[in-house]
């Protein structure tokens, strides 16, 4: 190599040695300073993204119901089993009830074929805002679209 350099006059070895030190400072910009800018503006955007989620669910915990009153509502009068048969008739889902089992005291397993899963959503929204909820869920879907067949375990609070 030194060789090569020798040959060369004292012109093109300073057009050499100048091509390589451009050549060394946009390969140390191309592949060291834009790299490190494009990370660390990343990393702003999502920081203050995160700082907008911070804000955004310390608002949400302050509108969520208090432990408190999701005692008041656990209040269920007579038997489990009675409860839960007088909500499927209040949502028009006795037809879709194929078994209603209670568990011990606090527990019953309820089985829905062919029910509309909408409707199912909402009977179980009801159910949990009167104080149960659910152990065990198992959905599959029916042949119609929408259409579910179910196993539920819902437990007193």
């Amino acid at each position: 190599m030194l060789s090569l350099l020798e040959r060369y006059t004292l012109r093109e070895k300073a057009i050499i040695g100048i091509g390589l030190a451009v050549l060394f400072v946009i390969g140390v910009h191309a592949l060291v300073l834009e790299p490190y800018q494009l990370k660390h503006s990343d990393l702003r955007a999502e920081i203050e993204q995160q700082r907008a989620d911070l804000a955004w669910m310390r608002s949400a915990v302050a509108n969520m119901p208090t432990a408190e009153a999701n005692l008041t509502t656990a209040q269920i009068s007579g038997t489990l089993a009675n409860f839960l048969n007088q909500a499927v008739r209040k949502q028009g889902l006795s037809g879709q009830l194929s078994d209603m089992s209670p568990i011990g005291e606090d527990e019953v397993r309820m089985r829905y074929s062919a029910v509309d899963f909408n409707r199912l959503v909402s009977f179980i929204a009801q159910v949990n805002s009167s104080g149960l909820d659910i152990k065990d869920i198992r959905i599959s879907a029916a042949d119609d679209p929408g259409i579910v067949d179910s196993s539920l375990v819902f437990v007193r609070r």
